[in-house]
C-alpha cells in the first residue's frame, strides 16, 4: 500500500491557561490524507477541529504545546521546533483561516500579501511572483486588478477567494481549510465550495476542511472525521457517516442539521461537552448519550474498524443489535418542536399591533472623492445601502431578513437602532418614533432595543474577561447591585449552553473557541431581557448542535416571553424552522417577503429560487444543483429597471426598463414582473431555473 501524503499518529495538543491546569485540547488523534484526497474534521465547538490544523501548521500560541509524530510525504515535520515548521509552512502547507478580514493584512495589498509568501520562500522572483498573482486571482474568479485593493475594499466573498489564492501562491501538497464558508451568504458560499472542489482536483492537492456546517462536508468532502472532547470518535465515507452512522454522536449532529423540509424535526443534543482541563473516565460522550450503559461510564472506548471503510469508537458497535434500543422519549432532553408549532402565532392581544415599524427607510453612505472629483466640482455619489425599505414586526414575531452580502440587511439593522442614520423614512418603535429622539433619549430605549453583532471578534472587548463582558450592559443601565448582576450573568449563560458559567466567567474572549465567542456576545443581548432583539448573523459561527438550541431559545423569547426577533441570517434552511416570517432583500430593497411556508415552498421571485437552491444538502448522494455566477452589482452602481435583471436567467427585455415594486402574489408580496408567471414549485426542489 502506497505511503499517505499526510500521516498523523498519536498527535496530542494541550494549553496552559492563566491560574489553571492544562486544557487537553487534542487527544491521540489519528489521521491519513492521500494525494489529491478532500477529509472533513467536524465537530462542535471545542471540540479540537481548529487545535489539530494549527498544530500542522505550527501555528500554536506560546501557550501550546504538542506531542506525536507528523509525516508530510515520508519527512518529520515540526519535530525540529519553529525553524521547521516555518521552512514548510505555505511551501508544503497552506491554510484558509477562518476570518478572511482577520486573516489579511489591512495596511497591505492584496497582491503583496499573495507575492509575500513566494518571495520568502524563494519559489519566484518579483516579476513571476506579480504574474502568478495576477492568474492566481483569475483563477479564483477575482479581477487581476483586485491586487492593488486593500482588504476592506473587497466584499466578504471577494476576501475569502483572496485568502484562497494566498493559500495556493507556492503549490503546496496540503490545503488546510478552517471554516471557509462561515458567515457567507448561500450564493458565495456555493462558489467557495466549487472552487476548492476544484483547485484540489486540479492542482492534486490534499485537502482538510474544517468545518461546523455538515452539508459543507456532504458536498466537499468524500470522506470524514467525527471530533468530540478532543478526539476522534467516527470516520468514514461522508455518505455512510450520513446514512448509516456507527456513533451516537455523528448521529445527533446530523439530525441538528436544519434543512427545507419544514415537516422534519430539529433537535439539538442535550448536555455540554465534558471539561478538558481534567481526567476523562469512560466515553466522553457517556454524559449526553441516550443509549450509554455501564461499561461507558468505566472504561475509553478505542477507535476501531466497524464496517470495512468505517471506523468508530463506542462500546455499542460490540452489541448484538437487538440489544441496542433507544432511551424513551423524555430522556432524550428538550428538543425542538416541530416547525408548525414553532411558527404557530400567538395570541391577537399580543400580536394585533407592530412593535417595529420602519417606513421608506434609506441608509446612504458617500463615496470618498478624488482630487480631480473636486477640481471638477463632480456631484457627490452615495452608495445606496437601503433604498425604500419597510417592514413590521409584531411582538413576539420572528422575522428573518436574508439575501446575499451586501444587499443591506445589516444597514437596515443597524438604522433601527440609530447606528446608522438613516437618509429618509421613519423607523418607529412602540409608537414613538426613533428617528426624531435626541441621543439622551435614545438611552432608555438601548435597554428595550439589543443588537447580536455578526463578528464576536470585533464585538467582544478583548480587555474584559467573559464576567465582564456580560455584565457591561447591567452596569451601564445601573440595574441590580453586585450579587443581582452575578445571579443574571450566570444565568444568561447558562441559557446559551456556556455550563457551568464559573468555567467560562474568567476566561478572556481569546481563550475561547469561535462558537464559545459568540455565545458570550448572544449572552451579553439577552442578560437585558430586551423587548425587540435584532440577531445580525447570530449562529453563523457556532456548530450545528449548539445553533439548534439558540436558535430553540431566540424562538422560545418569541412565542412564550413575547420578544419580537429580526434575525439576519444568509441560511434558509434556518429561517424555515425557525422564522415567522421572510423577507428577502436584494440591492437594498425587499424583493420578496411573506410568511415562511409561503415563500420557501412557493417563491415567486427569480431571485428567492436561487438563494434556495444554493443551499446545501446534508445528504451527500444529493447531487449539487447550479449555482448563481458572479456577485452583486455595486450599490453605487445599480441597474435601471429590476435590480436583479443583469444575472436574473429568466430576464425579458422589458425587465431593464420597469422598476417593479412590491406587489401581492399568491397570499405574499414580490417585486417582480414575472411573478404571476413563475411556476410555484420551490427552487430548493428541483433546482432548474437557476444557472443561466
Amino acid at each position: 500500500m502506497s505511503q499517505p501524503l499526510l500521516r498523523v499518529r498519536g498527535l496530542n495538543v494541550w494549553y496552559e491557561l492563566r491560574g489553571r491546569t492544562e486544557v487537553h485540547a487534542v487527544r491521540d488523534v489519528d489521521l491519513d490524507l492521500d494525494e489529491g484526497e478532500r477529509v472533513g474534521l467536524v465537530g462542535e465547538s471545542g471540540s479540537g477541529k481548529t487545535s489539530v490544523i494549527m498544530a500542522l501548521m505550527g501555528l500554536l500560541p506560546s501557550t501550546g504545546s504538542l506531542s506525536g509524530e507528523v509525516l508530510l510525504s515520508g519527512e518529520r515535520t515540526l519535530e525540529r521546533g519553529e525553524r521547521s515548521a516555518r521552512a514548510s509552512r505555505w511551501r508544503h502547507t497552506a491554510m484558509v483561516f477562518q476570518g478572511a478580514m482577520n486573516a489579511l493584512n489591512p495596511v497591505k495589498t492584496v497582491g503583496w500579501q499573495i507575492i509575500e509568501p513566494m518571495l520568502v520562500h524563494g519559489v519566484a522572483d518579483k516579476g513571476q511572483a506579480t504574474r502568478r498573482t495576477h492568474e492566481l486571482l483569475e483563477r479564483v474568479g477575482l479581477p487581476g486588478a483586485t491586487a492593488r485593493r486593500y482588504p476592506h475594499e473587497l466584499s466578504g466573498g471577494m476576501r475569502q477567494r483572496a485568502c484562497v489564492a494566498m493559500a495556493l501562491a507556492c503549490r503546496p501538497k496540503v490545503l488546510l481549510a478552517d471554516e471557509p464558508t462561515t458567515a457567507l451568504d448561500v450564493v458565495i458560499q456555493a462558489q467557495i465550495i466549487e472552487l476548492l472542489d476544484d483547485v484540489a482536483s486540479e492542482l492534486g492537492m490534499g485537502v482538510i476542511v474544517v468545518t461546523h456546517d455538515l452539508p459543507v462536508v456532504a458536498r466537499l468532502c468524500p470522506r470524514a472525521a467525527v471530533m468530540y472532547a478532543g478526539e476522534v470518535v467516527e470516520s468514514g465515507p461522508t455518505d455512510a457517516l450520513f446514512h448509516s452512522p456507527r456513533h451516537p454522536y455523528t448521529k445527533r449532529l446530523f439530525e441538528a442539521v436544519p434543512d427545507l423540509s419544514l415537516g422534519e424535526e430539529v433537535s439539538s443534543i442535550p448536555g455540554s461537552p465534558p471539561q478538558l482541563d481534567r481526567p476523562i473516565v469512560g466515553c466522553s460522550f457517556a454524559p449526553r448519550c441516550d443509549l450509554g450503559f455501564e461499561r461507558c461510564t468505566v472504561e475509553r472506548p478505542r477507535l476501531r474498524l466497524v464496517t470495512p471503510d468505517q471506523l468508530a469508537a463506542c462500546h455499542l458497535n460490540e452489541m448484538p443489535s437487538e440489544q441496542v434500543a433507544p432511551a424513551s422519549s423524555h430522556e432524550l432532553g428538550p428538543q425542538q418542536s416541530e416547525p408548525d408549532a414553532a411558527h404557530a402565532t400567538c395570541g391577537p392581544a399580543t400580536r394585533r399591533d407592530p412593535l417595529l415599524r420602519l417606513s421608506e427607510i434609506q441608509v446612504k453612505y458617500a463615496l470618498r472623492r478624488g482630487p480631480w472629483d473636486w477640481l471638477g466640482r463632480r456631484p457627490r455619489e452615495y452608495v445606496r445601502a437601503v433604498d425604500g425599505v419597510s417592514l413590521e414586526v409584531r411582538r413576539g414575531e420572528m422575522l428573518a431578513l436574508i439575501g446575499e452580502s451586501g444587499c443591506g440587511k445589516t444597514s437596515t439593522a443597524q438604522a433601527i437602532l440609530r447606528l446608522v442614520e438613516p437618509a429618509s423614512g421613519t423607523v418607529e418603535f412602540d409608537g414613538a418614533e426613533v428617528t426624531r429622539l435626541t441621543r439622551r433619549a435614545l438611552r432608555p430605549l438601548r435597554r428595550r432595543v439589543q443588537m447580536i453583532y455578526q463578528d464576536p471578534y470585533d464585538s467582544l472587548d478583548p480587555r474584559l474577561n467573559v464576567r465582564g463582558i456580560v455584565e457591561d450592559g447591567l452596569v451601564a443601565n445601573r440595574l441590580g447591585d453586585r450579587s443581582e448582576r452575578n445571579v443574571r450573568v450566570r444565568r444568561a449563560l447558562e441559557r446559551v449552553e456556556l455550563s457551568p458559567p464559573e468555567r467560562y466567567l474568567e476566561r478572556l474572549p481569546h481563550e475561547l473557541s469561535g462558537g464559545q465567542r459568540q455565545r458570550v456576545a448572544i449572552a451579553s443581548a439577552l442578560v437585558l431581557e430586551p423587548e425587540l432583539l435584532v440577531a445580525d448573523e447570530p449562529v453563523s459561527m457556532l456548530d450545528v448542535s449548539v445553533r439548534a438550541g439558540i436558535l430553540s431559545l431566540l424562538s422560545r423569547l418569541c412565542h412564550e416571553d413575547g420578544t419580537a426577533v429580526v434575525m439576519i441570517t444568509h441560511d434558509l434552511s434556518t429561517a424555515a424552522h425557525f422564522a415567522d416570517r421572510v423577507a428577502v432583500m436584494y440591492l437594498g430593497r425587499v424583493v420578496e417577503i411573506g410568511t415562511v411556508r409561503e415563500v420557501i415552498r412557493a417563491p415567486r421571485h427569480p431571485y428567492t429560487k436561487v438563494l434556495l437552491s444554493a443551499v446545501p444538502d446534508r445528504d451527500p448522494c444529493v447531487r449539487a444543483r447550479p449555482i448563481l455566477l458572479g456577485e452583486a452589482p455595486s450599490a453605487a452602481m445599480i441597474p435601471s429597471g429590476c435590480r436583479f435583471h443583469p444575472r436574473c436567467p429568466m430576464a425579458e427585455p422589458t425587465c431593464s426598463e420597469l422598476d417593479p415594486q412590491l406587489e401581492p402574489a399568491k397570499g405574499h408580496r414580490v417585486a417582480c414582473t414575472l411573478a404571476p408567471r413563475l411556476q410555484t414549485a420551490p427552487a430548493a426542489v428541483t433546482g432548474a431555473e437557476v444557472a443561466p
